[in-house]
């Protein structure tokens, strides 16, 4: 016997036949920038190994033993050191599934027979007149973007909601740098001080040498969340870093907006015909300040992450990464099944061209 759900769910696909025929309306689509980003700056690893391993120098030298320039004449005896800085940071990989069921009445309902005990499936005669939305497709639709949902929720977590999953970007670009393991490594012990991203919050407010306090917004003298950004943008480049990733929330776009009003803005059209009072898309240092709804979510509408990409990327095992199943059914039940798995990690190689910045 269908379960309640069941028969909504088919009462609901042939409700309003003649004014909604054809696809279902989404109504709560969000855009997800964080996940395009980590789809398209990504590598590859292969099966067999249990952890990703990336090789690391954060130190040059010998502590300064021998390790300086030193000047000698004729005959001096000169010293030599051997250089020891190469280290090691380990991900352990992990994997992820997702998948759904639905019922052969079900798809009977939506005018689909099974053919085949591994899932084929046959649309009847004249299905186009009875059904008013692929029930069977909805289904795919909606476990697509569960799995979008859930998989842009793990990125931006910072992997403690699931110990079984993959790390997100709040593991490695944290309020106070000074806490937490990455790769193995503990960020409070002093030596290990180059995997400390920049951090202007509360958390960090005495904290200047890797960043200092919040910023309150102020369009005075120039703005202070631009002037702030002005300073970081330099130490993030001061290791080598490129940041090209600027993802905000909606409170902290809207303090860099009013900085730029209060500083003037300007137009070549004059003051005739039409004004179009809105701002497009702002940018900081040639970087758009992108909009992601998932901070104001998260309840962080008022920060922004600043990072260089291809220092902070997902790495993705070798033909195990979004692999679609079609498990058999049971013997005893008259389902089908379809799943998706992912085996991969969040890595970083380089945190110090990184930065985690909150307004007041």
């Amino acid at each position: 016997m269908p379960t309640q759900a069941q028969l909504d769910f088919i009462a609901n696909a042939a409700l309003d036949f003649y004014l909604n025929k054809g696809d279902a309306f989404q109504q709560t689509l969000q855009s997800k920038p964080l996940v395009k980003v980590m789809d398209k700056k990504t590598q590859s690893f292969p099966g067999g190994k249990g952890d990703i391993s990336v090789a690391v120098v954060g130190a040059y030298g010998a502590g300064g033993t021998n390790d300086s320039l030193a000047g000698y004449s004729y005959d001096d005896t000169v010293a030599f050191y051997n250089p020891t800085n190469l280290d090691r940071l380990n991900y352990t990989w992990r994997e992820h599934h997702i998948g759904i069921t639905v019922t052969h009445t079900e798809l009977k309902h939506d005018g689909i027979s099974v053919t085949d005990e591994m899932g084929g499936t046959s649309a009847h005669s004249g299905r186009d007149q009875t059904m008013l939305i692929n029930m069977w497709e909805n289904k795919l639709f909606d476990l697509g973007e569960r799995y979008s949902r859930s998989y842009n929720e793990l990125l931006w977590g910072d992997g403690t909601a699931d110990a079984k999953a993959l790390h997100g970007l709040q593991h490695f670009l944290v309020e106070d740098p000074t806490t937490g393991t990455v790769g193995g490594k503990d960020r409070s012990v002093a030596d290990n001080a180059y995997l400390r991203n920049r951090a202007r919050t509360v958390a960090n407010a005495a904290n200047v040498a890797h960043g200092g306090d919040a910023v309150t917004v102020d369009g005075t003298d120039g703005g202070a969340l631009v002037q702030t950004l002005q300073q970081e943008g330099r130490q993030l480049r001061r290791y080598g870093g490129r940041p090209d990733v600027f993802l905000a929330g909606s409170d902290f776009i809207d303090g860099y907006e009013r900085e730029i009003r209060a500083n003037g803005n300007y137009t070549d059209r004059g003051f005739k015909g039409s004004q179009d009072g809105a701002m497009g898309p702002v940018m900081h240092d040639g970087t758009v300040i992108q909009y992601d709804p998932t901070l104001d979510d998260l309840g962080l509408s008022k920060r922004g992450y600043w990072f260089d990409s291809s220092k902070i990327k997902m790495a993705k095992m070798d033909g195990e990464w979004r692999r679609a199943h079609n498990p058999a059914r049971p013997p005893e039940k008259f389902v089908l099944y379809r799943s998706i798995t992912s085996t991969g990690q969040m890595i970083a190689t380089q945190l110090n061209s990184s930065l985690v910045i909150d307004i007041k």
